[in-house]
């Protein structure tokens, strides 16, 4: 019996020992004082210009009506109960 005892202390240990080495280098990875650097290096570059985008990568913005058909599939009505999506039931 005393022996499952020193066995189940040591891998408990042991666990311990793993467990804080995990923590220590998370720690050291995610929340280090690098991410600063980082930015105070990107600040000091010229800033993006601005971006224009085509009509084509929005939306048209027409009324949807039914039956829908799309990549050949035909859709008989519209799935949605509620007008705003985002509202929960």
């Amino acid at each position: 019996m005393d022996v499952v005892l020193i066995i189940l202390g040591l891998s408990g240990l042991g666990a311990v020992v793993v467990s804080t080495y995990v923590f220590t280098v998370a720690a050291r990875t995610y929340v280090s004082d690098d991410h600063e650097q980082l930015l105070r290096s990107s600040a000091s570059k010229k800033p993006r210009e601005h971006v224009a985008r085509s009509p084509v990568d929005r939306r048209s913005g027409r009324p949807v009506t039914f039956p829908l058909t799309v990549n050949s599939i035909l859709i008989a009505n519209d799935r949605r109960v509620l007008p705003d999506r985002r509202m929960s039931n």
